[in-house]
């Protein structure tokens, strides 16, 4: 194994191309940063060296470059170290790892808590080639959670966002995903674009936009672009008439604009109306195809028409409540993928277990897809849902670890996780980490409760089991889909109102553990558990109305554990948990009023 004395990197430079893209510019800029800290000289950068490499010491003779784009190397000599990659973006994971070698840890809380040491002496270091396990890695987010119209939240979270990017660069993450509703008016956050671009993080665009791409003020005059009820009604709600070439042209052409309107979009997401029945169409024409296929439908015309117009780009069907199942006659596009996204699986065992029935539904769905797509797969995770977990704290590593392993056996390339900004990364942070962890490579579950658990110094131990404990008590429970929605069948109800009474007193006892450690980060920790303790209560009131064949009413329950995290400080909540979770509360409220 190579040693390294840090002393030759005092008079060292860090040689890159003098040309090269800006994630290449960056890594080296962000080695000179971190060896500054670290040695406490600041290493010149000098641009004489070739693209998607870097070689911190004396040039080296040239190497062919890794043939995958996402494959980097780090080969450590006693006079140089080199880093090479197969795309500037590569480079970039390159020179993290190379820092995480030398010491660095990253958090995902921020740079204030970055361990970065000091060098003195030899090191010793071997060579690394490593390929993530997905070719893509990203996040997703709701574009209205950054309250983009109102200027006192939103400029508020653009911090937060820049410190997440920042650790998505460190992580290994190269994409980020814009969700649009109908409701929406833009489909990005530009100010944060320069953020991602410098890391060589992708931006896709899109979401629920088929009722955008045929705008509803045509409905006047067009009727027929629109979808028809069972009865032959047509109406503005919904998607469109996907029998009707006129509206297939006009969704077309206007997701052509989208793409030349955003240059920098990596990929478009087509996906219908966010109903439970989707909003399709039930014309004598449509009626003989299944819905599945009026989806592909749409999204096959987009693909043809942004190749035809030459700004081809990847096109995302979604597989997601009345498309989950794979009821295709339709043969997909070369260039449409599947998002896979299975919202109300169960989150208490992974996709392919075998003893679970909820998931095996899911997981024939996926491996169907994967074959009608030729293994074109996009994975959409809810890891970080604060919406499908309303809040609670749900760690899942042992699930994310096994699903993971499975989908990367599937051959599945790509994977995105769902999340909430800052209010998810404090109630899911371990699942973060375990996903981080998985998309790259291996997610061991202890190892990511231990490297988390160290921020907590002295207590990290006794956290870590404390956390071990609330997931094992809440996979328990998480096995229907929304946390706030149990289940109305008898025989359900009843399972899932035994595992919450056999997980309350467990609660109360691990948010009692936590709190007695001290610390204003465990003692908001401890909040986190006694809110899921009390939404978990109003659950058991619902489900014993069920049983009891009464209304259900428990929301003097809900909030009260609302009430719970009023004293926790806005810089562990964030913007989601300071305004959106009480408008999540009231809409859940007013729903189960309607019903």
């Amino acid at each position: 194994m190579p040693v390294l004395d840090t002393t030759t990197l005092r008079g060292a430079a860090i040689h890159v191309g003098a040309e090269s893209d800006t994630p290449a510019a960056f890594a080296a800029q962000e080695l000179q940063r971190y060896l500054h800290r670290m040695i406490g000289v600041q290493v010149p950068i000098v641009g004489d060296g070739v693209a998607s490499a870097l070689v911190v010491g004396t040039p080296a003779p040239r190497h062919a470059l890794p043939a995958g784009r996402e494959t980097f190397v780090i080969d450590p000599e006693p006079a140089r170290i080199t880093l090479q990659a197969g795309s500037p973006r590569a480079l970039l994971s390159a020179v993290y790892a190379l820092l995480e070698r030398l010491g660095c840890r990253w958090s995902l809380h921020g740079p204030d808590e970055e361990v970065v040491p000091r060098l003195d002496g030899c090191i010793q270091l071997d060579r690394v080639e490593h390929t993530p396990r997905f070719a893509v890695r990203g996040y997703v987010s709701d574009i209205m959670t950054w309250h983009y119209t109102q200027p006192e939240h939103f400029n508020d979270r653009l911090d937060d966002d820049r410190a997440f990017i920042d650790w998505m660069g460190k992580s290994g993450a190269n994409a980020f995903s814009y969700i649009r509703h109908p409701f929406d008016t833009q489909l990005t956050i530009p100010e944060l674009l320069p953020d991602f671009q410098r890391r060589g993080i992708d931006v896709e665009y899109g979401g629920h936009v088929i009722p955008l791409l045929v705008p509803r003020e045509l409905f006047r005059d067009h009727p027929d672009y629109f979808p028809a009820s069972g009865d032959g009604a047509r109406s503005d709600h919904g998607n469109l008439c996907t029998s009707n070439a006129a509206a297939l042209a006009t969704a077309s052409r206007n997701a052509v604009q989208y793409v030349r309107d955003y240059p920098e979009m990596s990929v478009l997401h087509i996906w219908g109306a966010d109903l439970w029945h989707g909003g399709w169409c039930h014309c004598r024409d449509c009626a003989s195809f299944s819905v599945q296929d009026q989806s592909l439908h749409v999204c096959n015309a987009v693909a043809s028409g942004l190749a035809e117009a030459g700004v081809a780009r990847p096109v995302c069907y979604l597989a997601y409540h009345d498309t989950l199942d794979a009821d295709l006659s339709l043969r997909p596009h070369d260039n449409v993928f599947v998002e896979f996204a299975p919202r109300e699986r169960c989150y208490g065992h992974a996709l392919n277990d075998p003893v679970c029935e909820t998931n095996r539904r899911y997981a024939t769905a996926l491996e169907r897809y994967a074959e009608l797509f030729a293994g074109r797969v996009r994975l959409f995770e809810y890891y970080g849902d604060a919406i499908l977990f309303f809040g609670c704290a749900v760690p899942l590593t042992e699930v994310i670890a096994a699903d993971m392993a499975y989908y990367a056996r599937l051959g599945v390339p790509g994977i995105t996780l769902l999340q909430f900004g800052t209010y998810s990364l404090w109630a899911y942070p371990l699942n973060f980490l375990a996903y981080a962890d998985a998309s790259r490579g291996v997610c061991t579950p202890a190892g990511v409760r231990q490297e988390y658990c160290a921020r907590f110094g002295r207590n990290a131990d006794a956290s870590a089991a404390i956390f071990a404990a609330v997931e094992n008590i809440m996979r328990r429970v998480v096995t229907y889909g929304d946390i706030r929605r149990p289940p109305g069948a008898a025989d359900a109800a009843r399972q899932v109102l035994a595992a919450v009474e056999a997980a309350l007193p467990r609660l109360a006892q691990a948010g009692e553990q936590l709190a007695a450690l001290g610390g204003d980060a465990l003692a908001a920790q401890a909040r986190l558990i006694r809110y899921t303790q009390g939404v978990l209560s109003a659950v058991r009131q619902q489900l014993r109305d069920t049983l009891a064949g009464q209304p259900r009413d428990a929301e003097a329950q809900y909030t009260e554990a609302l009430s719970v995290l009023d004293a926790v400080d806005r810089r562990f909540k964030g913007l989601w948990g300071s305004v959106d979770l009480q408008v999540i509360h009231r809409f859940f409220a007013l729903a189960a009023h309607a019903g």
